[in-house]
């Protein structure tokens, strides 16, 4: 007998908005993400999550190319012949085309086993994950799943407790067809969960094949209102005696007001950022302005390691209100708590029949001078003692607007 293939997932369309920035503001883009799910024996399954996108608008190289060139900088590229090839959007399959979960799970009577590209979601934290070893700050992309991992996961029962062993392989999720970099970071965790009385508490360790080592903890339990605390240290294997912890402390409460009112707040301390006078903000894992020019006499950017937070103290919360069975209103808020600058996403959301979702919101910076709103000349390409605002593409805010149909 042929196994019968589940399948269901999502297909979306999402629209932005940038206010306040240089050239093109709007950006379209379709999704489709089915997800196949294939029993092919009593204890075994094979899972797939395929995902298809293509984008239209706003280009954020192509933008900053243009800056450049109408700035005191472009004179002195223009002289030096230097010149800008846009690169098209759509050159291979893997621009449109991934896998991003491809995985087999097998059940057994002793131990759970799931091999290939997999979500690995751990830590109880609201925003920031410090026990979350392959994390993703996702809060502010309020559409976006996370990526997955190429990894074996084992997941060991023991009554109320249980044991979860990961071997990875950290290819920064190859796309389809694409050749894998022969530089892959090997990496292995484990997490064991005890439970005692009401409260989960779950040691967390983490090596990587280049030596970098974590060791924490993830506690969470309920005291009249939710509570969690998680965290660990962090020693990079090329500077053991500069280790660096992370901790995050947060709370959580339900209230019956309407469908339901859900409100959290937390606090995150990482002390492997830095002040706000020695923030490096071409280690951002979203921004950073590179050389986009074709031009040998124009050094090429030293190499970081992309942080998704560049600062120490931070504070976030979270609010979820149901107005109604289909529709809901919610927001996150991110603060950097030494500059002053942040993060607000408000959204709303409603449900259209059975299906579809529509959902209105924003991303909106505030503050000066600092993480999340820097100054200009933080945002500055340089070429000798010339340079070229950039200022332009910060958006003051982002409205999002996206339709999801679930089948």
């Amino acid at each position: 007998m042929t196994p019968a293939v589940e399948i269901e997932g999502y297909a979306e369309v999402r629209a932005a908005v940038q206010l306040g920035v240089e050239g093109e503001a709007w950006t379209l883009a379709e999704r489709v993400r089915p997800r196949f799910s294939v029993p092919v024996g009593e204890r075994v399954t094979v899972e797939a999550v395929v995902e298809g996108a293509l984008t239209q608008g706003r280009n954020a190289t192509a933008e900053a190319a243009a800056l450049i060139q109408a700035s005191e900088v472009g004179a002195l590229l223009e002289a030096a012949g230097c010149a800008y090839t846009p690169a098209p959007r759509y050159d291979e399959a893997s621009d449109y085309l991934s896998v991003e979960r491809l995985h087999v799970d097998l059940n057994l009577e002793a131990v759970d086993l799931t091999l290939g590209r997999q979500a690995l979601n751990w830590g109880s934290g609201l925003v920031f994950h410090p026990t979350d070893l392959y994390a993703e700050v996702v809060a502010t992309e309020p559409w976006r799943e996370r990526r997955g991992l190429n990894a074996v996961k084992a997941n060991i029962p023991l009554g109320d407790h249980q044991i979860i062993a990961v071997a990875a392989i950290d290819d920064d999720l190859s796309p389809l067809f694409e050749e894998r970099s022969a530089d892959l970071g090997v990496s292995a965790a484990l997490k064991a969960t005890f439970r005692v009385g009401g409260t989960a508490i779950s040691p967390v360790g983490h090596v990587q094949s280049d030596g970098d080592v974590f060791a924490g903890a993830d506690l969470r339990g309920n005291a009249v209102v939710g509570w969690w605390v998680e965290g660990g240290w962090r020693v990079e294997g090329d500077a053991p005696k500069d280790g660096a912890a992370e901790i995050v402390a947060g709370i959580d409460y339900s209230f019956d007001v309407l469908e339901l009112l859900y409100v959290a707040a937390e606090y995150r301390y990482d002390g492997s950022g830095s002040a706000p006078e020695d923030y490096d903000y071409a280690a951002r894992s979203a921004g950073g302005v590179t050389n986009p020019f074709d031009c040998a006499f124009l050094p090429a950017p030293e190499a970081t390691e992309p942080r998704a937070t560049l600062g120490i103290h931070y504070a976030d919360a979270s609010v979820r209100l149901g107005l109604t069975e289909d529709i809901s209103v919610s927001g996150v808020v991110i603060v950097n708590l030494l500059d002053g600058t942040g993060y607000a996403v408000p959204t709303a959301s409603a449900l259209v029949g059975s299906h579809a979702t529509v959902n209105l919101g924003a991303q909106i910076p505030f503050g000066e001078d600092g993480e999340f709103r820097p100054a200009a000349d933080d945002l500055a390409f340089t070429a000798g003692t010339l340079s070229a605002d950039l200022s332009g593409l910060v958006p003051d805010a982002t409205l999002l607007g996206w339709v999801r149909y679930n089948f």
